[in-house]
């Protein structure tokens, strides 16, 4: 979204951008990478932990960055009985429904093969329709597909039987990107921290 406002406020002061830009063709079509840090993990509809630290030297070394966590363990009040209907699922259902676009009488039971085939049909649906949208279309209804695109993706990689990775695009980068699929090898930094 900042992409987007930057080159909307390019372009109101006169300034227009070349129509080759990454920054003018994410602003076309709508379309902008998100980097998102914090990170949650739900285990179980009956533990969640949010936070902001990495697994990295700068988050758990204590003297570098300032890092903050919440954990919530979910039992019914003065006993030992786990609650699998309680704050914590509803946080799963919360985010499942936002990032799917949808929530699903399936959603109920995330550790059944309907669920999980569910998800990932919904999330490449999500993609086909994120690369294929116009700024006015991503976010709302189209008239030849009827139902609200959600945030989770497909990552757009194919998977041979042999383990080997490739990228689902012709290309092989992000759409109005030149940023590659499969990413780059680092030159700086060693192979054991990137793999």
């Amino acid at each position: 979204r900042a992409a987007i406002k930057a080159v909307v406020s390019t372009q109101s002061t006169g300034q227009m951008l070349s129509a080759e830009t990454p920054a003018n063709k994410m602003a076309r079509h709508g379309r902008a990478m998100i980097y998102v840090h914090s990170k949650a993990m739900i285990v179980d509809d009956i533990y969640s932990i949010v936070g902001s630290a990495n697994i990295n030297q700068r988050s758990m070394d204590g003297r570098r960055d300032t890092e903050i966590a919440m954990g919530c363990w979910e039992t019914q009040p003065g006993s030992e009985n786990l609650v699998t209907d309680g704050h914590v699922q509803g946080l799963r259902k919360s985010l499942w429904a936002e990032h799917l676009g949808v929530y699903e009488d399936v959603f109920e039971f995330p550790r059944s093969l309907e669920c999980v085939r569910r998800v990932q049909e919904l999330a490449q649906r999500n993609w086909q329709h994120y690369v294929k949208s116009t700024s006015s279309s991503f976010f709302t209804k189209d008239s030849d597909d009827a139902y609200k695109a959600g945030h989770l993706l497909s990552y757009p990689i194919k998977v041979s039987r042999a383990g080997d990775l490739s990228p689902a695009t012709e290309n092989g980068f992000f759409p109005d990107t030149t940023a590659p699929i499969l990413g780059t090898k680092s030159s700086y930094l060693p192979s054991r921290l990137t793999v």
